[in-house]
């Protein structure tokens, strides 16, 4: 078993936090200024991608996300749960039965997305369900948080989950891992201007060679409308499949190493 580490963060600056609302404005605001570049992309290969939300979200959150990658030729689908509140099994066997379905649908792996806590919830069906998955890409996700300390929103977590004293119990119930990496290519993107979560708890340490952590500057609610996240999202989507590579921002200045 590879070795996990176990780290404790405190929860970002009240800063930080409190001007999340302003910097994911300002990121969807801004977006249409990356237009040109983020449309100079390589088109998909039509294979779909599943794209759950984050905490207190559904998938009106992640339509923009959604719409960025049909218009690079991928066929994206919402996870059709309604609002993510947590942890809880009738969410996770639902988008599970979806991502099966897909799979039998389209007769080929399914790649997911996923926002912060939907981030958790794509590495732990990459686990449960590796032969159905391509890959997992996730925004802001803190599954190196094993003790749940590292959220600006630990207690409104518990106000929708009162069942459970603690977030890591609620983990244990449903037997996730959360700090294990899937069996599967696996992305990471975060930023250490995260108002929401510690980034450091966003870093995947161990795992395989297969695993990559890559650093974007933005917010965390504004990490599914952030140029630099779509970039690296659709740059993932578009290596073959068994070709995987980690990401190298070089290759599109001619450089033949260098990475973001």
């Amino acid at each position: 078993m590879s070795y996990i580490l176990r780290e404790k963060f405190r929860p970002p600056s009240e800063t930080l936090y409190l001007t999340e609302p302003f910097r994911a404005i300002f990121e969807l605001a801004t977006l249409h200024l990356s237009e040109p570049w983020l449309n100079s992309l390589k088109g998909g290969d039509g294979h779909p991608v599943l794209v759950i939300p984050g905490f207190t979200a559904g998938d009106r959150s992640t339509a923009l996300l959604r719409h960025f990658l049909s218009r690079l030729g991928y066929l994206p689908c919402g996870w059709k749960q309604g609002v993510n509140f947590g942890a809880r099994r009738e969410l996770f066997e639902g988008v599970g039965e979806l991502l099966q379905g897909l799979h039998a649908e389209y007769d080929c792996r399914i790649s997911i997305v996923g926002q912060s806590l939907g981030g958790i919830y794509a590495r732990e069906l990459a686990k449960h369900l590796p032969d159905a998955v391509r890959q997992v890409i996730t925004l802001g996700s803190p599954f190196n948080d094993p003790d749940g300390d590292a959220s600006k929103v630990t207690k409104l977590y518990k106000m929708f989950n009162p069942e459970h004293a603690t977030k890591p119990e609620q983990f244990l119930k449903e037997h996730w891992e959360i700090s294990a990496a899937p069996p599967v290519p696996t992305t990471s993107i975060y930023s250490r201007f995260d108002g929401v979560c510690h980034w450091r708890a966003c870093i995947q340490h161990a795992g395989h060679d297969q695993v990559e952590n890559i650093e974007v500057l933005g917010s965390h609610t504004g990490m599914g409308v952030n140029a630099q996240s779509l970039f690296v999202i659709a740059d993932r989507l578009s290596q073959r499949r068994n070709q995987w590579q980690p990401f190298n921002i070089g290759r599109y200045f001619g450089f033949a190493a260098g990475a973001a």
